[in-house]
């Protein structure tokens, strides 16, 4: 198979640039983010554990710090927390239906000192509840979004405007990708200050031509090496100027998922959706059934159709039943009776049911 058309001229681009994170097509992804996000400021770095260890750093957060965390997030999540020498305190999830995490698992941890949280919208379900959020924000405690499942979820008043800083994952396997790459939105210029930092070698930032740019000597913060390749951003960019097809794609294939979920006598509902959510992520469909029982005969249709289910690729458990966070000794009641019934498909194991018309718009330009 040969690329041809559009993606080509944009990848000639990117090597005509030079290839690196400092290149102007990254730039350009960034905006094409912020507008898509309605956010001020978008900062490209290189994967969505990155960004997320960015944003921590950016909100404050120092080794010993503890920093809330939804127990039904990914480890990767936790992980970011811990690559900064702090601690994961686990949330648990308001009902056994609902990704978002409890007002009284909220209340708890604040009261242990959580110096942030990282709120997870698993599968690209938000539904976090308006008094856990208020809570956060009447005590000061900054909200960190790790929208790595849910890049197209769009919430009354603007994502951004939930958060201190939002982060996105532009892994192969989600929705909007890059090979490996992340996003940092927020509307903080501050924070935008020490994302970039963080991200190049402790630079200062300073507006350039309506960017805010790395500048001034290496080492005046605190900074490694996060910067994300140009050639991933251009792959990026390719995809964000044809939006209006993915997203047609995607409703295809969320149709597809809910023909093959409907296709048992299994009993289920679809997760939980907050009321300010306008557009779920896209990223997948979780039905949250009536029973285990339920749960096993719908895994089982799926598999017998050899579509992908969470469990093929490992088994959905709270965050703290990964063998690095399991000396913390937490457990949440509510999380661990949603794993127990809940059944996960990215939307993108369907793709092989679409003709090939509504292919991605990057394999779309494939001739044999």
């Amino acid at each position: 198979m040969e690329l041809t058309g559009g993606l080509v001229s944009y990848l000639e681009r990117a090597v005509a640039e030079g290839g690196s994170g400092n290149a102007a097509v990254v730039h350009d992804l960034e905006d094409a983010f912020a507008a898509f996000a309605g956010a001020q400021f978008a900062l490209c770095v290189a994967s969505g554990t990155s960004a997320l260890i960015a944003a921590c750093h950016a909100v404050g957060v120092r080794p010993g710090d503890l920093v809330g965390v939804s127990a039904l997030g990914p480890v990767m999540s936790g992980q970011a927390v811990v690559a900064l020498g702090a601690r994961p305190v686990f949330l648990d999830s308001r009902a056994s239906s609902s990704f978002g995490v409890s007002a009284g698992a909220a209340a708890r941890a604040v009261d242990r000192g959580i110096k942030a949280v990282i709120l997870v919208p698993m599968w690209g379900y938000w539904d976090e509840q308006p008094d856990a959020l208020a809570l956060f924000r009447d005590r000061g405690v900054p909200v960190i979004i790790d929208a790595a499942q849910a890049p197209f979820l769009k919430l009354d008043g603007g994502l951004a405007n939930h958060a201190a800083v939002v982060c996105l994952s532009l892994h192969s396997r989600k929705p909007l990708h890059a090979g490996e790459g992340g996003v940092c939105l927020t509307n903080d210029r501050q924070y935008a200050e020490r994302i970039i930092a963080i991200r190049n070698f402790g630079q200062d930032a300073g507006l350039e031509a309506g960017h805010l740019v790395p500048s001034g000597p290496f080492g005046s913060r605190t900074g490694v090496n996060m910067k994300m390749n140009a050639l991933g951003a251009t792959w990026c960019l390719y995809q964000m100027d044809h939006l209006v097809p993915l997203r047609s794609r995607f409703d295809r294939l969320r149709q597809r998922a809910l023909e093959a979920f409907g296709t048992t006598d299994a009993a289920w509902r679809e997760a939980s959706l907050a009321a300010t959510v306008s557009e779920h992520g896209r990223y997948g469909l979780v039905a949250i059934c009536d029973s285990t029982h339920d749960a096993r005969r719908l895994t089982q249709v799926l598999a017998a159709q050899d579509i992908e289910v969470d469990t093929k690729r490992y088994r959905y458990q709270p965050m703290y039943s990964a063998p690095c966070f399991q000396a913390s000794g937490e457990r949440c009641e509510m999380a661990e009776q949603l794993t127990q019934v809940a059944v996960a498909c990215r939307l993108e194991v369907f793709a092989r049911f679409l003709p090939p018309e509504h292919a991605a718009p990057e394999q779309a330009t494939r001739t044999a």
